[in-house]
């Protein structure tokens, strides 16, 4: 049984009221309850993988059954300070986007649960999602991965030394 109360209450932090008629709410609500997920928040939503990419039955049948609460946005629950924070940064790396919030928690979903490298999730989305222009797919990957993974203090390091002799060319030709 899923927490749609708690659903609601990211919705109300979204400031978006989900209309289970329209196909694109759908697709942003499954894909944001499952990259939130994914993220730590508990929901007890089990998802799967199916056609669009991550989905869960449960949160379906909730959504439908208490189609009102979600349309107008009423549950009585609370989020978090902390749980705010996380919505808030998923709400504004992808804008409510149904095809970025499609692509980054299919590929999230694909690298966290099925023991796939990132190299072969990309694969996959790009045969799955081919429909998707190619900058569409970077975006939703680059978004997902900017949510969820953390990069670690090498990570920091290697980009640092990557990046650095071409910033220091940039501020260069900027001063002339």
């Amino acid at each position: 049984m899923g927490d749609w109360n708690k659903a609601i209450a990211v919705f109300d932090e979204m400031k978006f009221p989900l209309d289970c008629n329209e196909f694109e709410d759908k697709i942003i609500a499954q894909k944001t309850i499952c990259l939130l997920q994914l993220k730590g928040m508990e929901f007890n939503y089990p998802f799967g993988m199916y056609v669009r990419g991550s989905y869960s039955p449960a949160f379906t049948k909730d959504y439908y059954d208490h189609k009102l609460e979600f349309k107008n946005l009423s549950s009585g629950s609370l989020l978090s300070d902390y749980e705010r924070v996380i919505v808030k940064t998923l709400d504004n790396l992808f804008l409510k986007n149904a095809p970025l919030l499609e692509i980054g928690a299919t590929y999230a979903y694909i690298v966290k649960n099925t023991n796939r490298s990132p190299v072969e999730a990309f694969r996959i989305i790009k045969e799955t999602k081919g429909f998707y222009r190619d900058t569409q797919i970077a975006k939703g990957i680059s978004k997902a991965k900017e949510f969820l993974f953390e990069p670690t203090k090498k990570d920091l390091e290697w980009l640092k030394k990557e990046t650095g002799p071409m910033q220091q060319a940039s501020i260069k030709s900027m001063r002339h």
